[in-house]
């Protein structure tokens, strides 16, 4: 075996050994990004996995997102909320600019251009089977020769777990595939995100466009690969890398958003784009996401190394690149082919629907699913929260009605089923599988759903007040040991 891997791969490694001469000098200095390319990262990057540490003090001026006030304190009226974000760079905030070196800033740019190309023709390059084994095998010494080299490839080869990474590798090309991300339409969609994107979520994904500056909520930063309002809910310990499967949306998550804007931000309707127009912009804004995170990711273990890594640089960092790039790919492969799956409501009237929100509010206030100690009197009590981009969320007012991810039952059931990851909101689907089962009623998050939209509806919400009304449902609620039917005397929802 040793001799047929030495006899296939000698030609590649052949051709790197003598490309590379007899240094790493082929890693490219530091330099600034000509205008025209995607610039490289260099804001402040939150890398914990729940966030920022502690809570705001306050919501943050507008104009100064808490990271710009971090890393520019000088210029900010939050003074506060900088200090407390300063105290935790080098743990959990990382500052590319001054915790990559040169030679890793340059290379790092190098590959995303060569990966996902520059705005105007933007791609997504897999690198060959060929290349992946060589990124990942060989380790070129210059001061031996040619065969020894090719030896030692052929040794490592054996030792290296290539049926994962050709299965890695394998899926990476399907998901590419499945996600329409083809020259064309991203050179198509490149041009509608410039047109009408650009101004609020930057050239690269940022949120940082000219047009956001004065917004205290800023738009979406596509560069962790995290959204919030999606029907995607992968499995947990799927994920291989990259930094997880969850929060990635559907194509459709996305077109919904585009078509119908996020009620209650600044985020608009494009309703006049056609359909192809809205295929290659999703398509793009995918690209986006994926080229961001995986500069996420691997700048982040640039950064902050574990105890294992070798020196990343050069040969290293470009192994850690390709394998950032194929399980960020890996990992929205896997939210594509994990929808979540919402039943009917099975409210076949209104008093059923009353019923299933009457259920909902004793949920609501239960143990397993705790909402009210996030959602502090129903939401009216401002509770600061960081999100995982390091800006500044609140739990939602429920009395309001006001959901940016659609008030439809269906897009609620998704918010409770599967949470909102990057906000810290708790997936519930796991309560789906404990407790009493309605197999001729809603589930438990149906129960939730209706409760929600009769606390936002004022003629449903007296109703739900009305202890006259809950009398008349006894004895369909006997049945629902864990209400506690003594304990049911009408919805407190006025303080």
């Amino acid at each position: 075996m040793a001799v047929s891997l030495t006899s296939r791969y000698a030609p590649v490694v052949l051709v790197a050994f003598l490309g590379a001469g007899c240094s790493e000098s082929y890693i490219p200095p530091h330099s600034p990004i000509p205008a025209g390319q995607y610039p490289l990262r260099a804001d402040l990057m939150v890398v914990g996995k729940t966030g920022l540490d502690g809570a705001p003090k306050h919501w943050p001026s507008a104009g100064f997102p808490p990271l710009k006030s971090a890393q520019f304190p000088r210029r900010t009226p939050d003074w506060d909320i900088a200090e407390d974000i300063r105290k935790q760079i080098g743990k959990i905030v990382l500052d590319p600019t001054t915790d990559l070196n040169p030679s890793q800033s340059g290379l790092i740019a190098r590959l995303l251009e060569g990966t996902f190309g520059i705005p105007a023709e933007p791609h997504v390059r897999v690198p060959g089977w060929d290349d992946v084994v060589v990124a990942g095998v060989a380790r070129l010494k210059p001061d031996k020769g040619v065969f020894e080299n090719v030896a030692a490839f052929a040794a490592a080869f054996q030792k290296w777990d290539a049926t994962r990474w050709k299965k890695d590798w394998t899926s990476a090309n399907g998901v590419k595939v499945d996600l329409k991300l083809d020259d064309l339409a991203l050179a198509r969609g490149s041009v509608i995100y410039r047109r009408w994107c650009m101004q609020c979520h930057g050239l690269t994904g940022a949120g940082n466009g000219e047009q956001a500056i004065e917004l205290v909520a800023m738009p979406r930063d596509y560069r962790q690969g995290i959204f919030k309002f999606i029907t995607a809910f992968p499995t947990p310990g799927q994920a291989r890398g990259g930094l997880t499967p969850k929060g990635k949306p559907l194509r459709e998550d996305l077109k919904r958003t585009i078509r119908n804007g996020l009620e209650g931000s600044m985020m608009p309707a494009f309703s006049t784009l056609s359909e192809q127009e809205l295929e290659d912009l999703i398509g793009y804004v995918i690209h986006l996401s994926i080229r961001g995170e995986t500069e996420f990711v691997t700048m982040a273990r640039a950064m902050q190394p574990e105890e294992t890594d070798p020196d990343l640089v050069g040969v290293e960092l470009e192994w850690l690149f390709v394998q950032n790039l194929l399980s960020v790919l890996d990992n929205w492969g896997l939210a594509a082919r994990s929808p979540i799956p919402v039943p009917p409501e099975r409210t076949r009237t209104d008093e059923d629907r009353l019923l299933s929100a009457f259920r909902g509010y004793k949920f609501y206030n239960s143990a397993e699913f705790g909402c009210a100690a996030c959602h502090i009197n129903f939401g009216r009590e401002p509770a600061l929260k960081w999100d995982l981009w390091g800006t500044v969320v609140q739990p939602r007012n429920l009395m309001l009605g006001v959901y940016r991810g659609g008030r439809r039952g269906e897009d609620l059931y998704a918010r409770i089923y599967g949470g909102i990851h990057p906000s810290g909101m708790t997936p519930f689907q796991p309560t789906l599988a404990t407790g009493p089962s309605y197999p001729d009623r809603p589930d438990k998050i149906w129960n939730l759903v209706h409760f929600l939209q009769a606390l936002a509806d004022p003629a449903e919400r007296q109703q739900l007040k009305d202890p006259t009304i809950l009398a008349r449902f006894k004895e369909r609620l006997k049945a629902d040991s864990d209400l506690f039917l003594d304990d049911l005397n009408g919805v407190k929802i006025d303080p």
